[in-house]
């Protein structure tokens, strides 16, 4: 698979799971109304992580379209941090991050 077709699959891959990881994270933090102030600081993490993978989603297809590997680089920190901001998405984001660093191409040597 060419590097650039791994690229997209991980940008597509990326907004499928901004776009289903919230209703999922919001639904499974339902069952917890009994403990107030859990249920508070798991939805202030998943908003903050929500948030990074937001911004994570824009630059990594902004770095795909312009073919730029700053931005992927900088999606993929960006990825890092917000999965930090809520550690169970590190099975996720992690295999994610991989494919950013193997897929963003090789750098044109300079003559």
């Amino acid at each position: 698979m060419k590097r650039s077709k791994l690229l997209l699959f991980n940008s597509i891959l990326l907004t499928i799971y901004l776009l289903g990881s919230l209703p999922y994270y919001l639904i499974a933090n339902s069952g917890n109304e009994r403990f107030v102030i859990f249920s508070a600081l798991y939805t202030i993490f998943v908003v903050i992580h929500e948030i990074f993978i937001g911004f994570a989603v824009l630059f990594q297809w902004i770095g795909y379209l312009k073919q730029n590997r700053g931005l992927i680089n900088f999606s993929t920190f960006v990825m890092f941090i917000g999965a930090i901001a809520f550690f169970f998405s590190f099975i996720v984001i992690i295999p994610m991050m991989i494919i950013n660093l193997i897929s963003r191409g090789k750098r044109k040597k300079s003559q």
